[in-house]
């Protein structure tokens, strides 16, 4: 079993994909380089206690994955050990998490 760590390595300035003018001014307002959410255990539960902020369009984009993110892979096939960095689905200015897997004995995983 793991928790799972993201933490955020790139907080980037509002570009446009097209030339058209941005929808939004200036960097994400929730995280900054160094913030970190924690999901432990399958179930995910978020860890409040090393959870820095939560932005629900990030949170969004990690939870379908996070189960898998916290079991054991042991296939060779499994790609999950693989991703090393994820991003929140805001087009103009990506907020970038590192993930990491931390393993943890079953029950000790913090609730809060």
């Amino acid at each position: 079993m793991y928790k799972v760590v993201f933490t955020v390595v790139d907080v980037p300035q509002p570009r446009s994909r097209d030339g058209s003018p941005t929808h939004v001014s200036g960097p994400c307002k929730v995280y900054k380089v160094g913030d970190r959410i924690t999901i432990a255990t399958n179930p995910g539960r978020l860890v409040l206690s090393e959870t820095d902020s939560v932005c629900l369009a990030a949170l969004s984009a990690v939870l379908p994955l996070t189960s898998a993110w916290c079991r054991e892979t042991t296939e060779e096939w499994d790609y999950m050990d693989k991703i090393k960095y994820w991003c929140c689905p805001d087009v103009e200015r990506p907020v970038v998490f590192k993930v990491e897997r931390i393993p943890v004995e079953q029950g000790e995983a913090p609730l809060r």
